[in-house]
């Protein structure tokens, strides 16, 4: 064999193994891209997509239901120490408008569910 020949066969063993090398890498690397790529937007803009999302439908529950509406600006003038126990009061006597309600709101929860996961 000649200096040619030899370093030409060398140069293919080489090349050969830095392709199986780099293919092996690339391959070991493809599930840790997809798998970034997976969670959610947790970003102010998708925040905001959430919430424009879910809008009409809130929109449309608190139009059927102006107890409802009421019920929640009134609410919000309360401390807020008090505010809780005042929901707890009015969604006994209206579960449905408050199922209706919660419906309306999934964009936003998934959204908070996926971006502010319980410890």
């Amino acid at each position: 064999m000649t200096a040619t020949g030899h370093t030409t066969l060398w140069t293919r063993r080489v090349g050969a193994a830095a392709a199986v090398a780099l293919g092996v890498g690339l391959a070991a690397g493809i599930p840790a891209a997809t798998a970034s790529a997976a969670p959610a937007q947790c970003t102010p803009q998708a925040r905001a997509a959430a919430v424009a999302q879910a809008a009409p439908a809130i929109a449309g529950v608190l139009a059927r239901h102006p107890d409802l509406a009421a019920e929640l600006a009134h609410v919000r003038t309360l401390p807020k120490d008090q505010r809780r126990s005042e929901i707890r009061a009015f969604r006994k006597t209206h579960r449905e408008e408050f199922k209706e309600l919660r419906a309306a709101r999934t964009p936003i929860r998934d959204h908070h569910r996926e971006c502010h996961p319980k410890r």
